[in-house]
């Protein structure tokens, strides 16, 4: 089902969006919401399957308004509503710039390849953006940063935040500034009762120019974003060893020490359950089931158990990635990710991609994943 925000953009001549509003599927938000609860470090708790029940029940196509707000103590509105934001504008982000491939920001430097010292730099201090993104062709490397708020003048404050934090970070290869799309997204949230009456997604987006970089670097920057998104989806998912062979492939600076980990990674691939999704020509996947309770990984979820937890409404989905995808990223193997990638990928009214290798399949009587190993 989609709902409209009103949309403003700057500079005006760039917006994807033709008109004064823009729409998303309710569904394409709470994927986006999986996936960024998923990959954010903290508890993997099912904030996103909430966010319908939270609407006005109005109907297709008409604007995403809370029938309330979001909670009464202020902590509790900013807490929902900063992540809400980034449900909302990581589903914009997905759909009118195509990005797929997140990473999320620490308050660290991070390394994107070490040994050709491809990296995130911190330029000033206070809190880092929510993302740095590209999209499946391994292009259009981009920052950004999400708010959600409730100021009842407008999005426009809480957007001069976003666009401070996301000017906080350069991506640099041996020294070198990499140009990169930077985007702030605020959204006010509109109440149908005590608060402001309407929805606005307010987004700033002008491109940071840098210094030409070498393609090996190039690769190796994209290669290092694909390996984090993986390795953050993955983790909570109970591949915690897997995920860390991803991260330390980033972080080796030596030639010799890549060469080890570059075997420990294959050998925890090979050893990694691959998952089947019944009634479905796909590969394997690499993943686990996920509910509103969080993640199942101290068990084995049989046919029957994914059964049982959609009748009762638990909504469980399967969240994983393509093994074929894991292991070009581990062998660093960008023409053979853009190849995978650009494959055409035929979604049912089950079966969501996300472009990145990573499917969600919601699970019931009719879907259902078998393992193997």
């Amino acid at each position: 089902m989609t709902r409209t925000f009103l949309h403003s953009f700057d500079p005006p001549a760039a917006t994807p969006i033709a008109g004064p509003t823009v729409d998303l599927d309710i569904s394409d938000i709470e994927d986006a919401g999986i996936r960024e609860v998923l990959q954010t470090p903290g508890v993997a708790y099912g904030a996103w399957s909430i966010l319908d029940a939270l609407l006005t029940p109005t109907g297709m196509g008409t604007p995403f308004i809370f029938k309330e707000p979001l909670g009464h103590a202020r902590e509790v509105k900013v807490a929902i509503s900063g992540l809400f934001g980034r449900f909302i504008a990581r589903a914009y982000l997905e759909r009118y710039f195509n990005l797929s491939i997140f990473a999320h920001l620490g308050n660290r430097t991070i390394d994107l390849d070490r040994r050709r010292q491809v990296k995130v730099k911190r330029l000033l201090r206070g809190d880092l953006p929510d993302w740095i993104a590209c999209a499946s062709d391994l292009s259009s490397l981009t920052v950004a940063e999400a708010k959600g708020c409730h100021d009842v003048g407008g999005p426009a404050k809480a957007l001069d935040r976003a666009w401070l934090q996301a000017g906080r970070i350069d991506v640099t290869a041996r020294g070198r500034k990499v140009t990169v799309k930077r985007i702030a997204i605020a959204t006010r949230w509109g109440m149908a009762a005590a608060g402001p009456a309407d929805t606005h997604l307010s987004v700033r987006d002008p491109v940071d120019e840098g210094e030409p970089i070498a393609s090996e670097e190039k690769d190796a920057l994209f290669v290092g974003l694909l390996r984090l998104h993986i390795a953050n989806l993955i983790k909570p998912l109970g591949h915690v060893e897997l995920a860390g062979a991803l991260h330390r492939l980033t972080h080796q600076p030596f030639a010799r020490g890549l060469q080890g980990d570059l075997e420990r990674a294959r050998k925890l691939l090979d050893t990694v359950p691959v998952r089947e999704v019944e009634k479905a020509a796909m590969g394997g996947l690499v993943g686990g089931i996920v509910t509103r309770a969080g993640p199942i990984t101290d068990t084995e979820a049989t046919l029957t158990d994914q059964e049982a937890l959609a009748r009762l409404n638990l909504r469980p989905v399967f969240v994983g990635v393509e093994r074929d995808l894991i292991l070009a990223a581990i062998e660093a193997e960008p023409q053979a990710v853009r190849s995978r990638l650009a494959n055409p990928v035929r979604p049912d009214e089950f079966i969501r991609p996300d472009r990145a290798g990573g499917w969600i399949v919601p699970l019931g009587s009719e879907r259902r994943i078998s393992g193997s190993t």
